[in-house]
């Protein structure tokens, strides 16, 4: 593991599940199934596996108390209904032979989108994967989840305060990308104005405080082809003197357009209580573990470890 990434691995069973008028998936489509998978091969008693891909749909009551806590999904914006939907990306995989299954379903929680998934066992198991991170860009073969954006009730932008850091760059540049997180960076939100007034940028080392970045040496903007103050753009920052790589910036600016990230932690509640109980979705697919999962366990580390201690 990358140095000063602390990793942490929990399992746990995946409880409290609202209730289905209240919270459910309401749509499983999948584009993708490998029956039998990985080559034909068969494991020992479990037989052969098959490997489903494809979408999960799901809705939310902002108004109950088991959703409300989910910071701005009274602030999303709401189907006929008045529920707030969302859609993520699974993988499931599964015996071919469900008599063969385990009971249980183990839940494999995604680290910035990826998730390692080993060659199946003998034990029967089937193993669940889905979107849960809103702030991750869709790209193929990862799991990723479309959650809404806050807004007032007038249609006019949410804002609050953010942050975003910038370090560990390998060398000297004029300009980085807005981006959290180690390794695969995930994009910081927007700034509600480009004026780098309204915003604070400090730079420090291990044996320096934090150092003031006066406004007018720094701008929103592509360094890359234009000296600064560069070409506008909200998603980068671009240093008068460029950054040194024996620092670590901070800015805390003002922010809009919030995506109601939470919203993950209800879809990864609800698309396990999905496999788990029930026996099709409003469409008519059926549940292909449908009556053949008793326990649904969940596993993670590192990121993914935390966001189980949080759920």
């Amino acid at each position: 593991m990358r140095a000063g990434l602390v990793g942490a691995a929990v399992a746990m069973l995946l409880t409290g599940l609202a209730d289905r008028s209240e919270a459910r998936v309401t749509r499983v489509v999948v584009e993708d199934a490998k029956s039998p998978g990985f080559d034909g091969r068969a494991f020992g008693k479990a037989g052969q596996y098959e490997v489903l891909r494809g979408h999960v749909f799901g809705e939310l009551d902002p108004n109950d108390p088991l959703n409300a806590i989910i910071t701005d999904i009274k602030l999303a914006p709401r189907n006929a209904p008045g529920k707030v939907e969302y859609s993520a990306t699974f993988a499931l995989i599964k015996p071919v032979d469900m008599t063969k299954a385990s009971g249980v379903l183990v839940y494999q929680v995604p680290n910035r989108g990826i998730v390692l998934f080993g060659t199946p066992d003998d034990s029967g198991n089937v193993i669940l994967t889905s979107g849960w991170q809103g702030d991750v860009p869709p790209r193929t073969g990862m799991q990723t989840i479309a959650v809404p954006i806050a807004r007032n009730a007038d249609g006019s932008s949410v804002t609050g305060k953010a942050i975003a850091t910038f370090a560990n760059m390998p060398s000297a540049q004029h300009s980085l990308p807005m981006l959290g997180g180690i390794g695969l960076g995930t994009p910081r939100p927007e700034p509600a104005s480009m004026d780098t007034s309204t915003a604070h940028l400090t730079k420090q080392s291990w044996d320096i405080p934090p150092v003031d970045v006066p406004g007018g040496d720094w701008a929103y903007a592509d360094c890359a082809k234009a000296p600064f103050p560069g070409t506008p753009d909200p998603h980068k920052l671009c240093l008068k003197d460029g950054f040194d790589p024996a620092f670590l910036y901070e800015l805390t600016y003002t922010a809009k357009d919030p995506p109601v990230l939470g919203v993950g932690f209800a879809a990864t509640r609800d698309i396990n209580a999905f496999f788990k109980y029930e026996a099709h979705d409003d469409a008519g697919f059926a549940n292909p573990v449908a009556k053949a999962i008793h326990w649904a366990i969940g596993i993670g580390f590192s990121q993914s470890g935390n966001f189980l201690r949080s759920f």
